[in-house]
């Protein structure tokens, strides 16, 4: 039960970064200086996938709640997510040629399933090294 409370907040603390890194024009506050969005472009969406990883990790680890055997996989996340993210923008805009309504609910889909997958990644990463590092 621990670990699924554990998995919910790290997808939930990832999805509140997300939004108040975005810095759309539609929000209350301000953006935050290197971390939130400077324009649109899927270079600066992948820069802000990796920005909300990173300060996520970061809080995680101020707070003890990163545990050692997870750190590759979280290097490895920290580095995968990112790069595939013009992947799954350019799937949705070219492959699927979603417009309007319908490309807003695919993006704002990427929301919580980019953590999801960067959990799911982890901890297969996680669970490989375990499983080898036993005699």
């Amino acid at each position: 039960m621990k670990t699924v409370l554990g998995k919910v907040g790290y997808v939930l603390a990832n999805m509140v970064v997300m939004v108040i890194l975005h810095g759309n024009s539609k929000q209350f506050w301000p953006k935050i200086p290197y971390l939130s969005l400077k324009n649109e472009s899927t270079g600066e969406h992948a820069r802000l996938l990796f920005n909300t990883l990173a300060v996520v990790t970061v809080f995680q680890a101020l707070l003890r709640r990163l545990p050692r055997e997870r750190w590759l996989g979280r290097g490895v996340v920290l580095a995968a997510m990112p790069a595939t993210l013009p992947l799954v923008i350019f799937i949705g805009q070219k492959v699927l040629r979603l417009q309007g309504q319908a490309a807003e609910a695919y993006n704002l889909s990427m929301v919580p399933i980019l953590p999801i997958a960067a959990m799911v990644a982890e901890d297969a990463i996680a669970r490989t090294r375990i499983i080898r590092s036993q005699p």
